[in-house]
């Protein structure tokens, strides 16, 4: 009879230079091949395997000496519902079963005699353990497939490694009683150097694929980015986009710092790059010097990174040098007619007061009446242009008044009636003030300014709500503040809504300047109050004006 062959116990004295050797493989799958190998030719069992974590299992990885049918069945810890779904604790983990499960959840009591101090499981023989052993000290969800399979002999291991339990070793045999304690104690010591190793290859795994997805993200795009040290203002890193946007090569970029590119004050610089770091603020306009000497206006959107031990800002960098000169351009046609109308206005409207007290014809003194009001109310309107100016300068001093809203309202309505007549939309007002003849609430506001903010917006309205509709004009008082829901059938056009209420935010509207909104939300936050709104195609637009109450004057 054939003497079963007995297992190589050098294994226990060599465990160093085991894990040293193991150490040199780079590859996972190489170094865990070679292990098992080993470990069967140094315990001489049948079989052996190592499970890893994936996602919430813990799969076998590799395995040697295991039949097909047995990995298959074993494979998956995670125990599932009836209705196949994953089964979790309440505290909402996936249920690991069998006692592969408690050695790799540490669900284990080392006063059990199949259990070891480090968390293993060693039993000698599995048929004398489930006839020995009390049901309550065996895990609940134990399968038993070991004996199933016909084997006697199994240690469990897990692979730990800086408090985290990458996975388990296993090794298992069909006879009985084929390693002894100090066998285990040794594989444990592996495992832990095992567990090391594979901790090590994870975490050179993680900064190769960290710094592919850093050159994927940052060198491989059109879009200008610099790496900037907050405390020196040295620019750490750039990409090839910086780099033809500068007009620097990239090797003479990375020696620049940003005080090279940055026209501002080194110490606003520095008090910007502290409000990135802090996340204080994330976008900042600045005028940048190219290598040429050229200025150019950009926006930055600045955060904190971590990198290579330190923390950085990561700083995408737009040219918004055209926009820029366009709204500045647009900003002096803007002040040529705010000044330089002011003066012929007045005149054409002295020479139409002079015609009206002449000697004309009933005709033609109402045509010079005509060109005295409109001469009149296009010099108002400069004028108001001005102050608009000055609140958007921040300049303006506000000089208060209580305002009644319904009459004010009222008389609105009556001034864009010959709009709404032209529109075939109705006019409608409700609410405080105009259902129940009291005089509702009044804000504390001036007439001319809240004419401009009432005046756009319900003029907008009139202008998108569709023929044969409405446009509603509801006051109410709501927490000290008087409400004016202005609601039309039309819909905010998706290109203009992230906009709504930007300078010069206009959408399909022939001859739309985009100052309405803009204005009406000037006016509105002067006041003390705001402007929002809501659009849809089911209910249309509603635009919810709230100005604060005058005070000592309530609602009737």
């Amino acid at each position: 009879m054939t003497a079963e062959p007995e297992p190589d116990r050098s294994f226990m004295t060599g465990l160093d230079e085991a894990v040293a050797l193991l150490g040199a493989m780079s590859d996972r799958e190489a170094l865990l091949r070679v292990l098992l190998g080993l470990l069967r030719r140094w315990t001489g069992c049948d079989a052996v395997g190592v499970r890893l974590a994936r996602g919430e299992d813990f799969p076998y990885y590799t395995t040697s000496g295991f039949s097909e049918a047995f990995v298959l069945a074993e494979t998956r810890l995670c125990a599932k519902n009836a209705d196949g779904s994953l089964a979790r604790t309440p505290a909402g983990r996936a249920v690991l079963e069998c006692i592969c499960g408690a050695v790799i959840e540490g669900r284990v009591d080392p006063s059990l005699p199949f259990f070891t101090s480090h968390g293993s499981f060693f039993v000698g023989s599995t048929s004398r353990l489930l006839a020995e052993a009390e049901a309550e000290d065996l895990p609940p969800t134990t399968r038993n497939r070991c004996n199933t399979a016909g084997y006697e002999t199994v240690v469990l291991v897990p692979l730990r490694a800086g408090g985290r339990t990458l996975g388990l070793l296993q090794v298992n045999d069909r006879r009985p009683d084929c390693l002894d304690a100090e066998a285990v104690a040794a594989l444990e010591r592996l495992a832990e150097g095992v567990a090391v190793l594979l901790a090590r290859q994870e975490t050179q795994q993680a900064l190769v694929e960290a710094q592919a997805l850093y050159r994927a993200v940052f060198f491989t795009n059109i879009a200008v980015k610099l790496l900037v040290d907050p405390v020196s203002g040295r620019i750490e890193d750039a990409n090839q986009a910086a780099s033809a946007f500068y007009g620097y090569p990239l090797e003479v970029l990375r020696r620049l710092s940003i005080w090279d590119i940055n026209t501002c004050r080194p110490e606003e610089a520095l008090e910007h790059m502290r409000a990135a770091r802090e996340g204080r603020q994330g976008i900042f306009h600045f005028t940048h010097r190219l290598a040429g000497g050229e200025l150019r206006e950009v926006e930055v959107y600045s955060g904190p990174v971590e990198y290579a031990g330190q923390t950085l800002l990561f700083s995408i960098v737009h040219d918004v040098t055209n926009r820029v000169r366009a709204e500045q351009a647009r900003e002096r046609a803007e002040q040529v007619l705010r000044h330089d109308l002011r003066s012929p206005l007045a005149g054409i409207a002295g020479l139409a007061n002079h015609l009206v007290g002449g000697g004309l014809s009933a005709e033609h003194r109402e045509m010079a009446e005509v060109i005295r009001e409109t001469a009149t109310r296009l010099y108002t309107l400069v004028g108001r242009n001005l102050d608009l100016h000055k609140i958007e300068q921040g300049s303006y001093t506000l000089r208060p008044e209580p305002v009644p809203m319904a009459p004010f309202l009222a008389g609105m309505a009556r001034e864009v009636a010959t709009l709404a007549q032209a529109r075939h939309v109705r006019l409608i007002l409700a609410g405080e003030g105009f259902d129940d003849g009291g005089r509702g609430p009044s804000v504390a506001g001036e007439p001319d300014l809240l004419a401009i903010l009432f005046s756009n917006l319900v003029t907008n309205a009139l202008e998108a709500a569709p023929p044969g509709t409405a446009v509603r004009l509801t006051l109410k008082t709501v927490s000290a503040r008087a409400e004016t829901v202005i609601h039309n059938q039309g819909v905010v056009p998706e290109d203009i809504r992230p906009r709504f209420f930007k300078k010069y935010a206009t959408s399909g509207k022939r001859n739309g300047t985009g100052l309405g909104a803009y204005n009406a939300m000037a006016v509105a936050r002067l006041h003390g109050g705001d402007i929002d709104w809501e659009s849809d195609a089911a209910t249309g637009t509603r635009i919810t004006v709230r100005l604060p109450l005058a005070a000592g004057v309530c609602a009737a």
